[in-house]
C-alpha cells in the first residue's frame, strides 16, 4: 500500500466530517442526464443556477475543479481525477436520507467517507500522492447529492 492509499483511506474519513451551515442556502438542482454509473443518473449544474450552487456549496471564489459540479440520486460513479499537489477539497451536500457515503472505487470498505445529509454543506481536505483518485457517492435510491471536488486546499 503507497503513501497515496494509505492517507486516503485514513484522512478522508476525518476529514469529511466537518459540516458548516448557512441558512441562505439554495435548494438542490435535480440530476438529469444519464452518466456512466452504478445506479444514479447525474448531470452538470444548468449554467443559470452555478452561481447559487458554487455559493451553497461554499466553493472558492476562483475553483479549478477537478470534478466540476455534479448533482444525482442514488449511487454513482464520479470521474477519475488527478490532483496536481498533495491535497484536494470535497463540497458535497445531499437530501432525502440521514447519510451517505464517499468511496473509493474498487475498495468500498476501506474507511468510507460518512456524509450527514440534510445540513447545509460538508467540506473536506484530502491529502495524498497526486495520482489518479476513483470516487464514488454511495446512497439510497431517495438520496438527492450535489458535489465538487477543487483542486488544492481550502482554508476553513
Amino acid at each position: 500500500m503507497g503513501r497515496s492509499a494509505a492517507i486516503s483511506t485514513v484522512l478522508l474519513p476525518l476529514l469529511l466530517v466537518t459540516a458548516c451551515s448557512n441558512s441562505d442556502d439554495a435548494p438542490h438542482p435535480a440530476g438529469g442526464e444519464p452518466a456512466a454509473s452504478r445506479t444514479a443518473s447525474t448531470s452538470s449544474t444548468p449554467s443559470s443556477n452555478v452561481g447559487s450552487v458554487e455559493k451553497s456549496l461554499r466553493l472558492p471564489a476562483h475553483p479549478k475543479y477537478l470534478v466540476p459540479i455534479r448533482n444525482g440520486k442514488g449511487t454513482a460513479d464520479l470521474p477519475d481525477f488527478t490532483p496536481a499537489k498533495d491535497v484536494y477539497t470535497v463540497h458535497i451536500k445531499c437530501s432525502g436520507v440521514s447519510a451517505m457515503k464517499l468511496i473509493t472505487r474498487g475498495h468500498p470498505k476501506d474507511n468510507p467517507s460518512d456524509i450527514k445529509c440534510n445540513t447545509p454543506v460538508t467540506v473536506g481536505r484530502v491529502y495524498t500522492d497526486p495520482v489518479k483518485q476513483k470516487l464514488a457517492v454511495q446512497a439510497g435510491g431517495g438520496a438527492h447529492w450535489t458535489v465538487a471536488i477543487v483542486d488544492g486546499e481550502r482554508p476553513f
